[in-house]
Parts: C-alpha cells; sequence; structure tokens
C-alpha cells in the first residue's frame, strides 16, 4: 500500500529533525532482521541515548539534500537501510548497533555520518570499540594521579628510612 504524500511529508520532517539533533547518524542494512530482533535493536538504541528509524531510501535522500548533508546518496546503498540517530554521545549508539551486529550477524553497519564527516563501517566499529565516557575520564584521571603518587610514596620512603635508622640507632 502506497504512502500518501503527507505521510511521506512528515516522514521527511522527522528525519531532517534526526539529521539535526544527531551526534552520530549511523545507516545500516537490516535486511534478513527478524521482528524480535528488530524490537530488541530499537530498545538497544533507545537505551543508549538514540532512536532507530527505518524509512525509504527515496525520503532519507530527500531529507539529506534539505540539510545538505549529501555527502552520502542513500540510493546507492545497498540492501534495506535503516538509521540510528545518536543523540547523547558518539559511542554509546555506535555500541548498540555493534552488540546488536555480533548477537544476530544479519545486521549489517554501511557507513556513517559525524560531525560532516562519512564514516566508513570500518571507523564506526572502531567508534563502537572506545571505552564510555565515564571509563576515558576514569583513565585520565588515574594517569594524572600515578605519578604523584608516586612522588609521594619515594618522599614517604625516605623519611620512613630515616626513622627505621634513628630508631635502630637508639636501641
Amino acid at each position: 500500500m502506497a504512502i500518501s504524500r503527507q505521510k511521506k511529508e512528515e516522514v521527511v520532517k522527522d528525519l531532517k529533525t534526526a539529521f539535526n539533533t544527531a551526534k552520530i547518524v549511523i545507516f545500516t542494512d537490516f535486511k534478513g532482521v527478524g521482528v524480535k530482533s528488530m524490537t530488541n535493536l530499537r530498545k538497544k538504541v533507545r537505551e543508549a541515548g538514540g532512536k532507530y528509524v527505518v524509512a525509504k531510501k527515496t525520503l532519507i535522500n530527500i531529507a539529506l539534500k534539505d540539510k545538505k548533508l549529501d555527502i552520502i546518496n542513500p540510493l546507492e546503498l545497498d540492501g534495506q537501510i535503516g538509521i540510528a540517530f545518536g543523540d547523547t554521545d558518539l559511542v554509546s549508539t555506535s555500541k548498540a548497533i555493534y552488540e546488536i551486529q555480533k548477537e544476530g550477524g544479519m545486521l549489517k553497519v554501511l557507513n556513517g555520518i559525524m560531525a560532516g564527516k562519512v564514516l566508513d563501517a570500518e571507523e564506526v566499529v572502531q567508534f563502537a570499540q572506545l571505552p564510555t565516557r565515564e571509563v576515558l575520564l576514569a583513565q585520565v584521571v588515574h594517569s594524572i594521579k600515578s605519578p604523584i603518587s608516586g612522588f609521594v610514596n619515594v618522599l614517604r620512603g625516605n623519611i620512613q628510612g630515616l626513622i627505621l635508622t634513628l630508631k635502630a640507632i637508639g636501641e
């Protein structure tokens, strides 16, 4: 059954809004993905602070051209196109897509857009394998703290050595 013109305009409007607010956009081929897996995919992407949308390639193309993001032509992409929009951060949405891809194997990452730059499938996977923001911050804090802790331990060692020497002399 054909979609009415009004419904198509609404879909294009929603896509434009999503392209505006997203920090990362990931194009996937969901051909062969079952209903249960698709529901799980949408749930995981939503939990990661994004959303997963399925639309016709022509409507996606119109939305991209209107937003001056025609660096990707969805008409040239293979398969049935689904788009994951990451609204909160760059890593969590790509992580959710990557996890689903590993589990089922039918979902295929095609490419993505981040900050106006096209990402190929390998770059999207690299983003997915990055640690979360909290883990990265913890690693930075640890790397700043380690030299200071080492310095304090060296100073403490000298003082303890002096105290032990004086104690030995006193006995």
